[in-house]
């Protein structure tokens, strides 16, 4: 797990594990701000940087993450708050 930018230290992380996505796209309804499906039908954070075959974004408040996270049926979403998984 990669904290970004070391300039500022956000709240939030939030993480895709590509590999696991299956396509489902329960991420983008629950939180289409953040979520989209990209070119590989796989879920991708918006603004998000690639870390390995992950999409990490810091970010000051959950907003829909948390929803998008216990939306998805395969589990490959994690939200950390001050380091600690949310889920």
């Amino acid at each position: 797990m990669n904290s970004g930018n070391s300039d500022d230290n956000p709240k939030f992380l939030v993480v895709v594990e590509r590999d696991k996505c299956t396509s489902c796209g329960t991420c983008e309804d629950a939180c289409p701000e953040l979520f989209e499906l990209d070119s590989e039908s796989l879920a991708h954070i918006k603004g998000s940087k690639r870390v390995g075959n992950n999409d990490e974004l810091g970010v000051e408040t959950e907003d829909c993450s948390l929803d998008a996270a216990e939306s998805c049926p395969v589990m490959c979403i994690h939200v950390y708050e001050d380091g600690e998984e949310l889920i």
